[in-house]
């Protein structure tokens, strides 16, 4: 008893049964898809060599330095947020030895690490109209020759505010606060209802 009565809660995520079953028309235009078990931290630092080295050293992946870009490794993804911060999202779920790594490399620099793993909700959308539907509640202009693949930017969709990163031709990553979550997830299902829409397994 005394064993249970220590034992933590289960984290769950915001959208845990709010998607619905996975399933869908195979030619749907909108393929939604939460993305899990992701580490998402967030560094803060000058864009110098000493502070991208060490950043590049323990996660693989070069610092990006011009404004509304991202960079990729192998299972990581560094984001563009402000001159001095960016959002370095890790297929490694372990997130607390991810942040331990580098605090540890970056001793003699002047840094800051954040776990903000459970400060986002990480909904994937992809398919030939994603960008037709993101475009019905996103102010910027989406077009490939303006915002091409590895391109990212801040802002509201449809009242809520995201980070938006384009991950591929047809695909992008929304990373949204766990109180928007299912409100976001239910306007990208209204709005791609006339592409079809079919929700991929998490």
């Amino acid at each position: 008893m005394a064993d249970a009565a220590r034992k933590l809660p289960e984290a769950r995520s915001p959208l845990a049964g709010h998607t619905g079953p996975a399933g869908g028309p195979h030619h749907a235009g909108l393929v939604l898809r939460e993305a899990t078990g992701l580490s998402l931290i967030n560094l803060r630092g000058e864009a110098g060599k000493s502070f991208a080295g060490h950043v590049e050293t323990v996660l693989g992946a070069a610092l990006p330095t011009k404004p509304n870009t991202a960079t990729q490794g192998d299972g990581v993804s560094l984001i563009w947020l402000g001159p001095d911060e960016w959002l370095a999202v890790s297929e490694d779920g372990d997130s607390g030895a991810l942040c331990a790594r580098l605090e540890e490399a970056m001793t003699r620099v002047h840094h800051a690490v954040v776990d903000l793993s459970d400060n986002y909700a990480v909904i994937e959308v992809s398919g030939h109209a994603a960008r037709w539907v993101l475009a019905k509640g996103w102010p910027q202009d989406l077009h490939p020759t303006v915002f091409k693949t590895g391109a990212c930017s801040q802002g509201m969709l449809a009242h809520a505010q995201i980070v938006l990163e384009r991950t591929d031709e047809d695909a992008y990553r929304l990373f949204v606060r766990p109180s928007f979550a299912a409100y976001l997830w239910d306007w990208l299902v209204d709005a791609g209802a006339d592409a079809g829409v079919r929700i991929a397994p998490s």
